[in-house]
């Protein structure tokens, strides 16, 4: 009997703090006007706090940085780089990240992008080339940016050592067959605990990164056409998106929230749809890719060049630089809020003009 008591505590416990939360809960995150402002990413399961500090993930993010770029293959033209930073930038400024980004290109046609704990940023040189504007392609970095804003990294890390602490009652309750049961029955919790946590997170991601779009001035639609675009050409070509469906859920359904979540933001009269910066951009990316290409160039041929990180305040050094955790870091800047009484004229306000 007590080992069915205890069986039970522990699975509605998993239930309880870890399973998404229902539909019928509401639209999250409604108060678009304070982006910036809000603390989206305050508590873990409602309950717990977030085990990691800001500090730590910073940290982690370097770490990790640095070992992805060992490997990986950086593009380094100067007017790419500083284009991408530029536009993710802009939309971080505009979000509700508490930590400065670092945002690279790689050298890679897959269509995706990803970012690290603490605000270590990679767009992929395919993103950039599948988009058809820059609110196409910005639609897909502020998906990234919503998810460092919203540490989905740590607090995922959180509810998994919190699990580990939900197994600890498994060890007292019953005899061996019912701790054998129990352990199985939070085995089967915790992969339905983590999907949830996976689809959950990739939906506050697509809220929030509709919301960052907006409020950075770009046009929202650029989020669904995108989908669109890449669904309706997986078609004609299956498997070349793949990384993206793989690593994101169902096109349908992520259409259906955005739309939705749209419908709430509050009309301006003008969007960003496209710029000729992009254009010229995206132009060069593909007149690199084929200068690289040509029979006889450096890139045609040869083992692959192994990447150097290099940095716009100290160019000209060609020893391989590591990740700074303290001096070298960006800072995080926000635009100035008229609505909190700021003089735009005056000349002590650090965001003037900018």
């Amino acid at each position: 009997m007590r080992s069915k008591l205890g069986r039970l505590l522990v699975v509605m416990l998993i239930v309880a703090v870890f399973m998404p939360a229902p539909a019928f809960a509401g639209r999250k995150h409604k108060d678009v006007e304070d982006i910036g402002n809000r603390d989206i990413n305050g508590k873990v399961a409602l309950i717990f706090p977030n085990f990691i500090s800001l500090e730590k993930e910073i940290q982690m993010g370097a770490q990790y940085a640095q070992f992805f770029e060992q490997t990986a293959r950086l593009v380094e033209d100067p007017v790419v780089v500083e284009y991408i930073d530029r536009v993710g930038q802009e939309i971080v400024k505009h979000s509700d990240a508490k930590v400065p980004f670092v945002i690279k290109v790689v050298d890679t046609d897959e269509v995706n992008a990803f970012a690290l704990p603490g605000g270590y940023f990679y767009v992929n040189k395919g993103l950039i080339l599948e988009s058809d504007n820059e609110s196409e392609l910005a639609g897909g970095m502020a998906h990234e940016i919503a998810h460092v804003a919203a540490r989905h990294a740590t607090e995922r890390m959180t509810k998994s050592q919190l699990l580990q602490f939900a197994t600890l009652p498994a060890l007292f309750v019953g005899g061996y067959w019912a701790q054998m049961a129990i352990r199985q029955g939070l085995g089967m919790g915790m992969s339905l605990a983590v999907l949830g946590i996976t689809r959950g997170s990739e939906s506050e991601a697509d809220q929030l990164g509709t919301q960052y779009l907006w409020n950075s001035g770009y046009d929202p639609n650029g989020y669904i056409t995108f989908f669109e675009k890449l669904q309706a050409r997986e078609k004609n070509k299956p498997g070349k998106f793949t990384s993206f469906f793989r690593t994101h859920p169902p096109v349908d359904d992520r259409i259906v929230k955005v739309q939705g979540e749209m419908s709430f933001l509050p009309l301006k009269e003008e969007y960003v749809v496209n710029t000729s910066e992009f254009d010229r951009v995206k132009a060069r990316l593909i007149a690199i890719d084929n200068k690289l290409a040509a029979p006889g160039s450096a890139g045609s041929a040869g083992p692959s060049k192994r990447p150097t990180l290099k940095r716009k305040t100290n160019t000209d050094r060609s020893e391989r630089e590591e990740p700074e955790l303290q001096d070298d870091r960006p800072t995080l800047k926000r635009p100035s809020l008229k609505k909190q009484g700021e003089d735009p004229d005056d000349p002590d306000d650090p965001d003037d003009g900018s």
